[in-house]
């Protein structure tokens, strides 16, 4: 619940205040004929290789699309930290999926501009909520 008073009552917003930082999208669609059975026999080297660049700060969000136009076993969304274009598209080609032919993937850049996240973490419990 905020505190602010709805947005009518505020001051117009600022827009040098918006966080203006630049990440890469990558969205993936899955190859014709790709199966369910296809992306669980690869998920787990997938899903190794998504942690990997997770670890090494690479990964900023990343998660399968599961309902709308085009979806489909394989179709997802990965947003990166990269230098550029090519390193993007670099680091999307060694996703297995694409190299085993199973989805095809197009790069875009993406600005971030608003948006909010909030999360509770427990240490002692193990636990988080993420809102």
């Amino acid at each position: 619940m905020s505190l602010l008073p709805p947005a009518t009552d505020r001051d117009a917003p600022d827009p040098s205040l918006l966080l203006g930082r630049d990440y890469w999208m990558v969205t993936s669609t899955p190859s014709a004929g790709t199966t369910s059975e296809d992306i669980a026999a690869l998920a787990p080297a997938h899903i190794a290789w998504l942690l990997d660049l997770e670890e090494r700060g690479v990964v900023f969000l990343s998660g399968p699309l599961v309902s709308g136009p085009g979806t489909g076993p394989g179709s997802g969304v990965t947003v990166l930290r990269a230098s550029d274009e090519a390193d993007a598209t670099a680091i999307a080609s060694a996703d297995p999926f694409v190299t085993a032919g199973l989805r095809s993937f197009v790069v875009h850049r993406w600005r971030l501009n608003e948006g909010s996240v909030s999360m509770r973490l427990s240490l002692g419990r193990g636990t988080y909520e993420w809102h």
